[in-house]
């Protein structure tokens, strides 16, 4: 429950402070007195977006503070909340909130002193209290809106099936993907299967082998240039070996000197295994002259079937890349994109079982999450039947219809509330029957019905509209059971509801110091007599309509 609010420079509130009880408090005043502002106060606190213009002309920012007591349920749910934003808290302490807003638009959120993102706060605010405004009454009329509310009502086992439901939702729309992805490979393939086996045809009869390019380049210089290197060739072998100046020569008479002069002195040999060495390096350089000699000859026959082979090369890696090797690793890339076209015929046939498996299964799951909603939607027939009995309406059916629509992430129904306002009438949709007092009777019913008895708190804006008499006495009866089991605070302009709270808060407008500002003032005893009294009979209290406000609670307080 909401123990304690303050609320600073909020619109036309500067600073109010309000203790709140256990049970049934009502907030009544004039229209315009600025009822309203507390409530969207509240929601601020509680993590709805802000406005910038909800801060006090003149003032720096404007700040929401309250202190809340959470049980069962509730606390349970804010203890996870908060450990998962790893907020500590003791259970057995209040929960301290707090929310400042800027006037350019920014806010911060405070939860026991630590900040929180505004998620956070939202998460736990719906956890702490449930608003019902007036602007929920026209979201009643809404069919979109019926399927999220007997979802709201389904236990453990029929929410764990709307989740499998999704999953299988998920599945089956990427199984379809699939398919579709293959059919239009299917329809593009053929053109491209035929393009893809010209161009590896082209290239496996080339016959290409790894390195080829660069032995072909090697071969080709060789022979293009083999008349010239006959000539350095032959003229390196006579300059080695074969003229009577040769270096083998010149080193053989070398060797002779040295072996005469090596009988007076013992350092010439050394000198002379240093010629000998050189001998045998120049004697093995001669040899391999002779060799590479022998093997040039002027071939042009085999000089243009090596250009032509390169140019076979060159026109590949014109069209898959430079080098050899990119070609081959491009027909390689080629073949494997033509076994998949080729082999899309089963492949799609594949997709085509694994789609038909997800639908059937997505069918199961519809299946299972309909069961699920057949009882809830029975059992808020039910429910909603005793409901509308206690608020004067039992003459009135309201039943739930399931239509089999296609499939989606939420389950095959189409769901939608029907009323039948008087006996034998037939149901027909709520934007069809149902007036503006019935309305707000139905949402008021169906927050019984449906809502989380875990949330402590539950505030009805103008749940009134539209309604008088027995009517609002039915209300304010069922209004006021619904607050033993918790804290409900209404906003009411009907003394009947306002008689049946146990506490009682007036809002006022008043200028102060020059500015307007909004006041909230607790009432009992004589004051609270000549509120009820004021609302019975308008603007000029008489002793008639004291009389009467007497008598209203007296009736309610036996």
């Amino acid at each position: 429950m909401i123990e304690w609010v303050r609320i600073r420079d909020f619109a036309l509130v500067d600073e109010l402070e309000l203790e709140l009880s256990p049970g049934f408090t009502v907030l009544t005043g004039e229209t315009g007195a600025g009822k309203s502002l507390l409530l969207q106060a509240l929601g601020l606190l509680l993590g709805e977006r802000a406005r910038r213009d909800w801060v006090r002309a003149g003032a720096a920012q404007a700040r929401v503070e309250g202190v809340f007591s959470p049980e069962g349920p509730a606390r349970e749910a804010a203890g996870s909340i908060l450990e998962e934003a790893g907020i500590p808290w003791d259970p057995d302490e209040p929960l301290i909130v707090s929310r400042t807003l800027t006037g350019d638009g920014r806010s911060r959120a405070h939860v026991n002193g630590a900040l929180v993102p505004l998620g956070v706060l939202a998460r736990l605010g719906a956890h702490l209290v449930e608003v019902s405004s007036q602007h929920q009454h026209q979201a009643l009329l809404r069919e979109d809106e019926h399927g999220r509310l007997l979802d709201g009502a389904l236990g453990p086992e029929g929410r764990t099936a709307l989740g499998a439901c999704q999953e299988s939702y998920r599945a089956w729309q990427a199984a379809r993907a699939e398919v579709d992805r293959l059919k239009r490979l299917e329809r593009e393939g053929r053109e491209r299967a035929e393009f893809l086996r010209f161009q590896i045809e082209e290239i496996r009869a080339a016959g290409l082998e790894p390195g080829e390019d660069e032995r072909l380049r090697a071969e080709r210089d060789l022979l293009a240039h083999a008349e010239r290197l006959r000539e350095a060739y032959g003229r390196a072998e006579a300059e080695l070996y074969a003229a009577e100046t040769a270096a083998l020569a010149r080193l053989g008479r070398a060797q002779r000197e040295l072996e005469g002069a090596r009988a007076w002195d013992e350092g010439a040999g050394e000198i002379l295994d240093l010629v000998a060495e050189a001998a045998a390096l120049v004697d093995e350089a001669a040899l391999r002259v002779r060799r590479r000699l022998g093997a040039v000859e002027a071939d042009p026959a085999r000089l243009e079937a090596v250009e032509a082979r390169m140019e076979t090369i060159r026109r590949l890696e014109r069209k898959h890349g430079a080098g050899v090797d990119t070609v081959l690793a491009r027909l390689g890339a080629m073949e494997a994109e033509l076994a998949e076209i080729e082999a899309l015929e089963w492949n799609l046939e594949t997709a085509r079982r694994d789609l038909e498996s997800a639908r059937g299964a997505l069918e199961r799951a519809v299946a299972a999450v309909r069961a699920f909603r057949e009882g809830a939607a029975r059992a808020l027939e039910t429910r909603m039947a005793e409901e509308l009995a206690a608020l004067a309406m039992g003459r009135a059916r309201f039943r739930v219809e399931l239509e089999p629509v296609e499939p989606g992430p939420r389950g095959g129904d189409r769901v939608r509330f029907l009323l039948a306002a008087n006996p034998g009438e037939p149901a027909r949709p709520l934007a069809r029957v149902a007036s503006g007092g019935e309305l707000s009777r139905l949402l008021l019913a169906l927050k019984n019905a449906l809502r989380d008895r875990g949330v402590g708190t539950l505030v009805f804006d103008e749940v009134d509209a539209g309604i008088g008499g027995a009517t609002a006495d039915a209300v304010a009866e069922r209004l006021a059971r619904l607050a033993e089991h918790g804290q409900v605070l209404c906003i009411t302009h009907l003394p009947q509801i306002a008689a049946r709270a146990t506490g009682h808060l007036r809002v006022e407008k008043e200028v102060s110091v020059g500015r307007t500002v909004t006041r909230v003032r607790p009432l009992v005893g004589r004051d609270r007599l000549e509120e009820l009294a004021r609302m019975l009979g308008g603007r000029h209290v008489t002793e008639t309509s004291l009389r009467h406000a007497q008598e209203l609670v007296e009736r309610f307080a036996s």
